[in-house]
């Protein structure tokens, strides 16, 4: 449902707001969990997280944000257009940066406090791939066939939650035993499924003359 009125817009941004800054931040510093892949859980917990946060700004500042959004009673956001700058201030204080002290907060609690360090990294997909540089890519498909290439600045891997794939930006020909038989003439890369690799292998160049070849 759209807002139709800036009081239903306001209300919008006070109930969600502050749950979404908590829950990008805090997934950014934990990792993507599988929980909260689904948008409606995302929804209902930037909701709830939002909700409790508006909780605890009523109890601490209550009369403040009352007149700040009422003023003097004119209206129900006359205070906002009376002091914008003072109301803009409150909004970036108390959707953004609290919020994400809040996820900040948690995540340091939490590496502290927790018997085996949590690796953010979702899948062995993305470990492999993380931080990868330029490299040779074997992979055996689920037909036998064998495919590779060079993995460069060109080339491109999904992450998690996207599905596995592969694109590589110079293709090789690969014999039935997996050796590399050389440059395909005009190639212009290789794209692969994860689905159907069976086996991928990464085989750093032997020099940087490789590297150089490989890149071209």
């Amino acid at each position: 449902m759209v807002p139709g009125t800036v009081q239903q817009l306001t209300i919008l941004l006070i109930l969600v707001l502050p749950g979404v800054f908590y829950q990008a931040v805090r997934e950014r510093l934990r990792g993507p969990l599988a929980t909260e892949q689904e948008p409606q859980n995302r929804l209902v917990r930037a909701i709830a997280a939002g909700a409790l946060l508006d909780t605890l700004y009523a109890v601490v500042a209550g009369p403040w944000l009352v007149r700040l959004l009422a003023g003097d009673g004119e209206g129900p956001l006359a205070g906002v257009l009376r002091r914008p700058r003072e109301a803009g201030f409150a909004a970036l204080l108390l959707i953004v940066a609290v919020p994400s002290a809040l996820a900040w907060a948690e995540a340091v609690w939490r590496r502290r406090h927790a018997r085996a360090q949590y690796e953010p990294t979702p899948t062995a997909w993305d470990a492999l791939f993380r931080d990868r540089g330029s490299c040779f890519v074997r992979v055996r498909l689920k037909s036998g066939l064998w495919v590779g290439g060079w993995l460069g600045s060109r080339s491109a891997v999904s992450a998690y939650p996207q599905s596995g794939d592969l694109y590589l930006q110079a293709q090789y020909r690969v014999g039935p035993d997996g050796g590399f038989l050389g440059k395909v003439p005009g190639t212009a890369g290789v794209y692969v499924r994860a689905s159907d690799i069976e086996v991928l292998e990464v085989l750093l160049a032997p020099s940087a003359g490789a590297a150089g070849e490989g890149g071209g």
